[in-house]
């Protein structure tokens, strides 16, 4: 007696995902309460007008990302943890005053969607903070650092007549004093340019005036001895 073979049924195809893919697929669905700072809105900026309180009329003030997410949650609704995951991989920095103290090391890094700082240079500068408002930064070997919060309408002054109002977020022990991230630039419109000989020049623009300012850049690690206010402005 011939014995007939059945087929057995083909096993059905799985999807073509890349490995990457899948390992972040895999992470999602373990964190759920996890974004990437990255799949926010981008950070955006206002004049003031004279009714926000501790801002003088014409200021220019940067809007934070996370601090808008945060703000628009319905009541409620537990916000997820938003994280930030980068290597810093830079070498240019600028010098500005910051709340009207010292000058300070500002490092360039248009890779990242915030503007950060040190909790021991918040100190000297005197700032205080929204304890609220928090995010981890991740860092390449998968360690965490969660920020202590963010303050708020911080003055930057890069040159005489030009302040920005930044939104910072204070960090324990960062590999960093201060990083000017994409907010910076996105609200100033800079630009930079590669001399010849390795320096950098970085021009930015007032957007209430329309006023534009070029800048020296400085190789990070060293910044000019000595600090105080900007010649012709006065120093609170």
């Amino acid at each position: 007696m011939v014995k007939k073979l059945v087929p057995k049924p083909p096993r059905p195809k799985e999807p073509n995902i890349p490995r990457a893919a899948a390992q972040h697929m895999v992470a999602v669905e373990k964190e759920p309460n996890k974004v990437d700072i990255g799949d926010l809105p981008g950070a955006t900026y206002f004049i003031a007008d004279g009714t926000q309180a501790g801002l003088p009329t014409g200021a220019v003030v940067h809007q934070d990302c996370v601090a808008t997410y945060l703000e628009k949650i319905p009541p409620g609704e537990k916000p997820v943890v938003v994280y930030v995951a980068r290597e810093l991989q830079v070498l240019r920095s600028l010098n500005p005053i910051i709340n009207r103290k010292d000058r300070v090391e500002t490092i360039l890094d248009s890779g990242s969607q915030i503007v950060c700082m040190a909790l021991r240079e918040a100190l000297k500068l005197g700032l205080t903070w929204d304890p609220d408002i928090r995010l981890r930064m991740e860092s390449a070997n998968q360690q965490v650092n969660e920020s202590v919060g963010l303050a708020r309408n911080v003055p930057f002054t890069f040159a005489e007549g030009f302040t920005v109002y930044l939104q910072v977020h204070i960090f324990d022990k960062p590999a960093y004093t201060v990083l000017l991230g994409r907010p910076f630039d996105t609200l100033t419109e800079s630009t930079i340019q590669n001399l010849p000989d390795g320096s950098a020049i970085i021009t930015i623009r007032d957007p209430n005036t329309g006023r534009r300012t070029a800048l020296p850049t400085i190789e990070r690690g060293k910044m000019p001895k000595g600090g105080g206010a900007v010649e012709g402005e006065q120093k609170f």
